[in-house]
């Protein structure tokens, strides 16, 4: 069971970097913002600022108590922080399992779920881990409590609620998912009381305790506090909000596609691939066998809402999870409703995946829900759709249900290592764009704002390209003579393609060496990595034979450049050792 968990931690452990990366310089530049004003009351403001189209308060948050504790700004130690959320939701997650009195063996296939490198996106990623990760425990944080029918857990699960609104884009659901949730608690309960009334088991006069303002304060006040304070809370998330207008629209692609990029969400653990669409280079993600896999899930999560909306007789007590004495085990233990965690969990999830799709399905069509930073949501899925059936089913003695689970954990468990290998590509790039990255942000940033950065940021990690930096910025480059060519280059639609079959390529053991796009413009520079090729899609060549020992291909973002004609180079690393040979392709980029 540790394994899984062991594996990622060995990979984040070994290939993060104390290095910014992507959105992690936006959010630097927030604090520096912050950190100039000169009142709290400003501060307190900026804290809430749009970013995208999320208020990442929370992130904020972390990167300005870092910050304050320790004098500057460590993405290493960040980046470990937000991984721990996926520890916490584990944590979480394992708690309610505890809760239904199984054999731990049942345990077995969710950390195979939640502990692979398909997310290897926000793994290596400062601010992505915080707002990915941790907008998850604390959804699930809310549930939990919110499935304890105690007045200090109710105020905990709105606080986490609250919290999550503010975390990331989807955080507002789960105000939502759990005020509806609390109207189907008090609704079933009102139900009880009705039926327990018609069978003349309470005192006569109980209709009139139950006329009285008192108890339907007792009854329905906190559905009130709850709707009030998520009015409130969303709201406040959308006063002065800015819609992205750059974004391409859903409505470039049919309804059909929609559907077929729901289901890809929740179906993505299929892909065992670490990239899809474009950046899927000589592979074809099994889109068929995502769909399918989101359909499944989805048709469970559907069955748990009107099983659960329905309110069968006896709902609670189908298994020994819900008997008086495992209910609160150990005794101290309050009472948990789990049907009421599962509806909250599916509510939150279904509607997570309508307005992911809404949003980004118009990049790239439903192959683009198959990156890495939204696969955490298919893993998590599969988990509380398996607790589900654990709780529905789990305590039956049918043979079918073993034979079904052992098979089950046997393809989750194959899968999950295979996925594992195959997305440390993903890892290897990841760490090469980091710090090409960094090279971008020294050649291209003016000195009063590195000064400034250096308020916040003191780096520590050592780069091959070391003090060449000016070296590799001086304007000569764009003049030099031509020494090498590239195989193919083509303009496409946010970004240049870009081959070159002798190349030099990295190892797993040394993840910078090998070859880097180089751009100048004579005004500004840019170094993109390569991204070398596997020997076949699926070969498993081992750790030494990861890579081919030549032949690269490349996708320049054009939203890192800035306006200007460019030529191109290719930069090569062979242990520190740096050689560049310019080729005699050109192009001009007026934006966007």
């Amino acid at each position: 069971m540790g394994l899984p968990i062991g594996l990622v931690a060995t990979v984040v452990l070994t290939y993060a970097l104390n290095l910014p990366y992507w959105d992690d310089y936006l959010v630097q530049e927030q604090l520096i913002l912050m950190k100039s004003q000169p009142t709290g009351r400003q501060k307190l403001w900026h804290l809430f600022d749009q970013h995208w189209e999320h208020r990442i308060v929370w992130t904020r948050l972390i990167f300005a108590g870092w910050y304050k504790l320790t004098g500057s700004l460590n993405y290493y130690g960040l980046t470990l922080l937000g991984v721990s959320g996926l520890v916490g939701l584990f944590a979480m997650l394992t708690r309610v399992f505890w809760r239904m009195n199984l054999p731990w063996l049942y345990l077995l296939p969710v950390p195979f779920w939640l502990f692979t490198l398909q997310s290897h996106e926000n793994l290596l990623w400062a601010m992505a881990s915080i707002q990915n990760f941790w907008v998850l425990m604390f959804a699930l944080g809310s549930f939990y409590a919110l499935a304890h029918p105690t007045p200090k857990a109710r105020w905990l699960a709105l606080a986490l609620a609250v919290l999550a609104t503010y975390t990331s884009g989807n955080g507002a659901l789960v105000l939502i998912a759990g005020g509806m949730t609390l109207v189907w608690q008090r609704m079933k309960e009102e139900r009880r009381k009705g039926a327990v009334r018609r069978a003349g088991k309470e005192e006569s006069n109980s209709h009139l305790q139950i006329a009285g303002p008192s108890v339907f304060r007792q009854r329905w006040g906190f559905v009130l506090i709850w709707g009030l304070v998520a009015l409130m809370s969303i709201g406040g998330y959308f006063w002065g909000y800015k819609r992205i207008t750059f974004f391409p629209s859903p409505f470039r692609y049919p309804f059909t596609d929609w559907i077929k990029a729901y289901f890809v969400f929740f179906g993505a653990f299929a892909d065992p691939y670490p990239y899809s669409g474009a950046g899927a280079y000589g592979y074809e993600n099994p889109l068929w066998l995502t769909i399918a896999l989101g359909a499944i899930l989805v048709g469970v999560g559907a069955y748990c809402l009107l099983w659960g909306v329905r309110g069968r007789k006896g709902e609670e007590s189908t298994t020994p999870l819900s008997s008086p004495s495992s209910l609160s085990s150990p005794s101290s233990s309050p009472p948990f409703l789990p049907s009421s965690f599962f509806l909250s969990c599916f509510l939150f999830l279904l509607a997570t995946a309508a307005i992911t799709v809404y949003s980004r399905v118009g990049f790239a069509g439903p192959g683009y829900l198959l990156q890495g930073r939204y696969k955490i949501y298919s893993a998590l899925m599969l988990v509380v759709v398996y607790l589900f059936l654990l709780y529905r089913f789990g305590h039956n003695r049918w043979p079918a249900i073993r034979w079904g689970w052992a098979a089950l954990v046997m393809l989750t468990i194959g899968q999950s290592l295979f996925t594992d290998y195959l997305c440390l590509e993903g890892i290897i790039n990841q760490h090469r764009r980091t710090t090409a990255e960094y090279f971008n942000f020294l050649v291209n940033t003016p000195t009063d704002q590195q000064r400034a950065v250096g308020s916040v940021f003191t780096p520590t990690e050592p780069v091959f390209f070391g003090g060449q930096v000016a070296q590799l910025g001086a304007k000569s480059w764009l003049l030099l003579p031509t020494t090498d060519k590239l195989n193919r280059f083509d303009t496409q639609r946010f970004m240049y393609w870009i081959e070159k079959s002798n190349s030099v390529n990295p190892s797993i053991f040394t993840p910078t060496d090998g070859t880097y796009i180089y751009m100048t413009s004579g005004v500004n520079t840019y170094l993109f990595p390569a991204r070398p090729l596997r020997p076949s899609p699926t070969a498993l060549s081992g750790l030494d034979g990861y890579f081919r020992g030549a032949g690269i291909r490349a996708q320049v973002l054009q939203e890192h450049l800035k306006p200007g004609t460019y030529r191109f180079g290719l930069l090569t690393n062979r242990k520190g050792q740096l050689d560049l040979n310019m080729t005699s392709q050109t192009v001009t980029f007026t934006g966007l």
